[in-house]
């Protein structure tokens, strides 16, 4: 299972032009093999580090800035003063509660997703804040 994970996150960088060796190809791999999905810059800094990867920050910065740049990766909107990155770069919801920090995926239709919505605002008056991002074209 792991080699599938491996070979899946390696063809991802050739289609996107990039290296399918290397430090950015195995820091995909580590961050595709995670058990969450929504990770912030100090869990992939150990993550990268127990994958022995031994990335300097501003040398993890700048490949985490490639990935994202080449549709890889995505950057949550985040409350906290870390940034948050998804490790599903597919276009989906989510919602942010606040008070844990926690991130949840929404991969709803946007009927469900105006309901889901619809009933946050009926249950919890003056504590929804809704954002909307507009990717860039192909992004």
């Amino acid at each position: 299972m792991a080699q599938a994970a491996e070979a899946v996150a390696r063809g991802e960088l050739r289609r996107a032009g990039l290296p399918a060796q290397g430090k950015l190809a195995r820091l995909l791999v580590a961050l595709r093999a995670a058990p969450e999905t929504h990770l912030t810059r100090g869990e992939i800094d150990r993550l990268a580090g127990a994958a022995g990867l031994g990335l300097a920050p501003a040398e993890l910065a700048s490949q985490l800035e490639t990935l994202e740049r080449h549709g890889l990766l995505a950057r949550l909107p985040s409350t906290g003063t870390e940034p948050v990155f998804d490790t599903v770069p597919a276009p989906h919801s989510h919602l942010l509660y606040e008070e844990t920090a926690q991130v949840v995926d929404l991969d709803v239709s946007p009927e469900t997703l105006i309901a889901i919505l619809r009933q946050a605002l009926a249950e919890r008056p003056g504590e929804v804040d809704i954002l909307v991002r507009f990717r860039r074209p192909g992004g």
